[in-house]
């Protein structure tokens, strides 16, 4: 069971003849990861013919520090110094934090489209200024949690697996303060930063009193490093209770599902703004 945000289709006139138009993507993680596959694959598809696409990547969060940072916004100003974007789209929250921090010397005239973000993590930042614009999105973790409760009423213990990365981090830190609306239905175990044989190994000992619930993770307890999708896949195999997360590229792993919004569906709408920026149609107008 999923979601789709909704998102109002702009009508955008053609590019007159000979013109190009050229949007950069930046994303947050790796040029591999499975969200970022999905979601180009809905951007190519909704931009209309006469614009090229480029695409950089943060590989977040593999290269974090400022160092790196000051040397990937150096990198992308010398590379696109003949060929600068008409329209920036910034996939992911580490994406958008890197270019409002960097946006001076980054393109500072260009609109931007933000997507993949959450709702949550745009309520933290300053007001954006009004050429930055987008559809927010919010991965409902407490969503899918009770989805498993609901159609798992017996179970009495919910199992919950995370990382070591500073993503996974993150997402520990959004469980456990989502996760105190369950008490009293389910007691709580955390498996946080353990190897992968380890984690495998305990969900391999669970029985029919539990559900496991994970977002994957990037890192595990012993630096090995994955696709959240590639240690969903690992954990489902392994897990003798049922086992939910909250994206949908999780599907086809042996999870029962979860409450999840499409990736392809946000690369189609930052494709749309995205066209309408491009025939003109004011950010403002977008809000």
């Amino acid at each position: 069971m999923g979601f789709v945000v909704a998102c109002c289709f702009l009508l955008v006139s053609p590019a007159p003849a000979g013109e190009t138009r050229h949007v950069l993507v930046l994303y947050s993680n790796h040029r591999l990861l499975p969200a970022n596959l999905e979601f180009e694959a809905g951007l190519r598809e909704t931009l209309t013919d006469s614009t090229e696409l480029s695409a950089e990547f943060l590989d977040y969060p593999r290269f974090d520090g400022e160092p790196y940072i000051r040397a990937l916004a150096l990198f992308l100003n010398e590379k696109y110094a003949r060929r600068p974007p008409t329209v920036l789209v910034v996939g992911g929250e580490e994406a958008l934090g890197f270019l409002l921090r960097r946006r001076a010397e980054l393109f500072p005239q260009v609109p931007v489209v933000h997507a993949a973000v959450a709702r949550s993590f745009l309520s933290s930042l300053p007001p954006l200024s009004a050429d930055v614009v987008g559809v927010p999105i919010e991965y409902d973790f407490p969503g899918t949690i009770d989805l498993a409760l609901r159609w798992h009423p017996r179970a009495r213990r919910l199992v919950v697996v995370t990382g070591t990365s500073a993503q996974d981090h993150a997402w520990e830190a959004k469980l456990r303060g989502e996760i105190s609306q369950f008490q009293g239905r389910v007691t709580v175990e955390f498996l946080v930063g353990l190897p992968t044989d380890a984690i495998l190994k305990r969900l391999s000992e669970l029985g029919s009193d539990a559900v496991v619930f994970t977002p994957g993770y990037f890192e595990d307890g012993v630096g090995r490093q994955f696709s959240p999708r590639e240690a969903a896949q690992l954990m489902a195999a392994a897990a003798a209770a049922p086992m939910y997360g909250p994206f949908d590229t999780f599907i086809g792993t042996g999870i029962v599902g979860g409450s999840m919004p499409s990736f392809a569906a946000m690369g189609r709408q930052a494709g749309e703004i995205a066209n309408a920026l491009l025939a003109g149609v004011a950010p403002t107008a977008l809000r």
